[in-house]
């Protein structure tokens, strides 16, 4: 079932709880009110005839000569003909017996069940049942009443409660209550009708509005089933400053992080991929040409100085595939596997770096400057010298026989880029040379994993293109920042922010 029918049914369930007991407890007051305007009423005119009843047997007594059982029906006859309406009916019991009624058919009132008899005062005000019958009465009780259905006819019936040579005389006052009923039950009709037609306009009225407040949130569901197919640019497009309007902007944000997350996996997929085919080429090279010269040498009878040149081939390659396979067993290693820092000085570690690159560097006809400050750091001194190592190397291919590659340290006050945040003291090492440079494009490329800038002179060299990445991911490990400025046929500059410890 849809949510907007929920609502319709359950809004008109509740209106039709609440408009059927309102209706019970009005139509109920109304019963009670209209019935007792018709008992006092009815009392009252009891109270009439009783008073003329009386006044006539008084004049009879004092007379003198008097036959009670004579003269009550003709006392009667006067009294219903003179005080009574054609609707009503009037009886006189004296005794345990009738002596005279207004109609033939009156039924005997002797014998009927205690609970539907009621007793009221002399104002007509209701009191306790305190009868057997509609002819005896209790202590507090003057007039006694009873209400019944006669085929399709309401009557009330009064009878009062006096005294006449020692014996009972009541006076029974009828009254035709079916008009009071008929009004009641048009009520109810009427009352049924304008309830209907109430809820017919209500539920077409909140069917409406069901419509409109539900249809944010359809929205918001087509929204969520193109997201679920794989659409994951769609957005929700609701503006309401309601609950619907927070979970549609819920929404967004959470759209917004799964589709950069898959953006995300997407580009490591890609990467990937890239690598395994970076990586597959890569050694498809040295290869070649190991198993070439190999095969050179299984097949041909070569001189000494061929077979030494081949050799030569073989080893380099070999060495090349070596160090290929280490940078990478690196590389992955230093992804998932945790680092242990130490204390380091910053001026002992450019000291071991110069000491490993030198050698190198003087084979190159290039020197080494180097300019370290004072100073601490946190980290992996063996892995730190990687770093600077790859950095000065990188700086000796891409310089000419003659160059310095300059290399040096000094603290900074601040390692934050946001200028916003406390100041936090900081080292920074530099790796400067004054070489072929790196464009702008390939400035973009140079940490990624087998990005050469110039393939050929990297692999004569023995490259593979993994140290620049290596380079990135030891100082990610090490919280630390590289920073990257080159002009083509200028230079090159690597700048290393880490934080400093005292």
């Amino acid at each position: 079932m849809k949510f907007r029918h929920k609502v319709l049914f359950l809004n008109l369930l509740l209106l039709s709880l609440t408009t059927g007991v309102v209706g019970f407890l009005l139509m109920k007051r109304s019963y009670r009110l209209t019935m007792d305007t018709a008992i006092k009423s009815a009392v009252t005119e009891n109270n009439l005839v009783q008073s003329s009843v009386e006044y006539e047997l008084l004049n009879i007594i004092n007379s003198g000569r008097y036959d009670l059982n004579g003269s009550l029906p003709s006392i009667g006859n006067q009294v219903f003909s003179g005080m009574i309406s054609g609707e009503e009916a009037l009886a006189i019991r004296y005794g345990t017996s009738y002596v005279y009624t207004s109609e033939e058919d009156f039924p005997d009132l002797s014998d009927l069940p205690p609970d539907r008899i009621s007793g009221t005062d002399s104002s007509g005000a209701e009191q306790s049942a305190a009868t057997v019958n509609l002819f005896e009465f209790g202590d507090n009780a003057k007039k006694n009443y009873l209400l019944t259905e006669e085929g399709e006819r309401y009557y009330l019936y009064v009878t009062s409660n006096s005294t006449l040579d020692e014996k009972p005389l009541n006076i029974i006052t009828r009254r035709d209550i079916s008009d009071v009923h008929a009004m009641l039950d048009q009520s109810v009709r009427e009352y049924r009708e304008i309830t209907l037609l109430i809820l017919g306009l209500s539920a077409l009225l909140l069917y409406i509005l069901s419509r409109l407040l539900t249809r944010p949130l359809e929205s918001l569901r087509d929204t969520t089933d193109s997201f679920a197919e794989g659409d994951y640019s769609v957005r929700s497009r609701i503006r309401t400053a309601d609950e619907v309007g927070m979970l549609s902007d819920r929404f967004n944000s959470m759209a917004d992080s799964v589709e950069n997350h898959v953006e995300e996996l997407n580009d490591m997929i890609h990467r990937r991929e890239q690598f395994v085919a970076d990586f597959t080429h890569e050694i498809k090279t040295p290869m070649t040409s190991i198993i070439g010269y190999a095969d050179t040498m299984r097949s041909l009878d070569l001189s000494r100085d061929e077979q030494q040149q081949a050799l030569g081939y073989i080893f380099s390659e070999g060495k090349r595939l070596e160090a290929m396979s280490m940078k990478l067993f690196d590389l992955l290693y230093l992804k998932d596997h945790p680092i242990e820092k130490k204390k380091l000085s910053a001026e002992a570690l450019a000291e071991s770096v110069k000491t490993s690159m030198t050698p190198l560097l003087t084979a190159s006809g290039q020197t080494l400057s180097l300019d370290v400050a004072p100073g601490f750091l946190e980290g992996d001194s063996e892995l730190l010298k990687t770093v600077f190592i790859n950095l000065i190397d990188n700086a000796r291919k891409a310089s000419k026989e003659g160059d310095t590659v300059e290399f040096s340290g000094h603290p900074v006050s601040d390692f934050s880029d946001n200028p916003n945040e406390k100041p936090t003291a900081a080292y920074c090492f530099t790796v400067r040379d004054h070489g072929i440079g790196i464009s702008e494009e390939d400035q973009k490329k140079i940490f990624d994993e087998f990005f050469m800038v110039d393939k050929s002179r990297t692999r004569a060299a023995g490259g593979a293109g993994l140290g620049m990445s290596l380079v990135a991911v030891i100082l990610e490990r090490h919280d630390a920042k590289i920073r990257l400025e080159s002009t083509p046929g200028e230079g090159t500059t690597f700048t290393v922010t880490f934080t400093a410890v005292e």
